[in-house]
């Protein structure tokens, strides 16, 4: 039970499905207690499974409490996964969806990290969030997406300089398209195209976020060669508006 005891501790978000399940298999096989925030009970069992609504104020006093009964409050690793899609024009997009997508994808995991800045602080540890290829380059009927995921990426950006003097690192998660289902789960009526790329596989993606955050990277695009859609949306605009346009039937 020691030994046990001694072990790091990670607190992953939305660790039901997808990236979230799949980063909590990587980090219980590297040797850490699993710490699970989902509403229902993940498939693969966590060392603790929290139940709560991260998009009420109420959870994180309870997320607290459950941490410092379950480990004396020892935490060293915090990743803010959890977050949901919206595939509608701003025009169509209800105004309770938005609010709703940015408490859940943005807001959610600011306020989780000023709650467990202390223990974070004590342990020296890590903050991975969890942003997306959406949030750094436009994509029609994904504007609300988008934008929540640019505001995480400037918020880990910033939030890393923050906290150097602390010792906590704080990684950047950029993924592309993984095969988790996401766009089932997401708001809309908009279908997403099929010709949007290949998927990746999720184990290999928490996979390489155990990597870059065992390295300390600052930030990682998964899969890697996704770096170059950004800079094809920039340098060709035209071109890929063009085909955005057609392949959303918005002409």
């Amino acid at each position: 039970m020691a030994e046990l005891d001694s072990s790091p501790v990670v607190l992953i978000t939305g660790a039901s499905s997808g990236l979230g399940l799949a980063m909590s298999c990587e980090f219980k096989k590297r040797g850490f207690r699993v710490v699970a925030i989902c509403r229902k009970a993940p498939e693969f069992p966590p060392d603790l499974h929290i139940s709560a609504d991260l998009t009420e104020s109420a959870s994180f006093e309870l997320v607290l409490e459950k941490l410092k009964s379950f480990c004396n409050g020892r935490l060293d690793v915090l990743v803010n996964n959890a977050g949901i899609g919206a595939y509608e024009t701003w025009e169509s997009l209800g105004d309770a969806e938005l609010r709703t997508l940015f408490e859940l994808n943005f807001f959610a995991p600011v306020k989780l990290v000023k709650s467990l800045l202390p223990l974070l602080k004590a342990s020296r540890g890590s903050i991975i969030n969890v942003s997306s290829i959406a949030g750094h380059m436009p994509v029609p009927c994904m504007g609300a997406y988008c934008a929540s995921k640019a505001a995480v990426s400037m918020f880990s950006d910033t939030l890393r300089m923050e906290l150097m003097a602390s010792g906590i690192a704080v990684l950047n998660v950029t993924p592309g398209r993984i095969d988790t289902g996401f766009s089932k789960r997401s708001f809309g009526t908009r279908k997403v195209p099929s010709k949007f790329g290949g998927y990746a596989s999720p184990a290999c993606f928490a996979s390489a976020v155990f990597n870059a955050y065992s390295k300390k990277k600052r930030s990682l695009i998964y899969p890697r060669w996704y770096f170059i859609a950004p800079l094809f949306a920039r340098l060709f605009r035209p071109f890929y508006e063009a085909a955005n346009l057609r392949e959303w039937k918005l002409r």
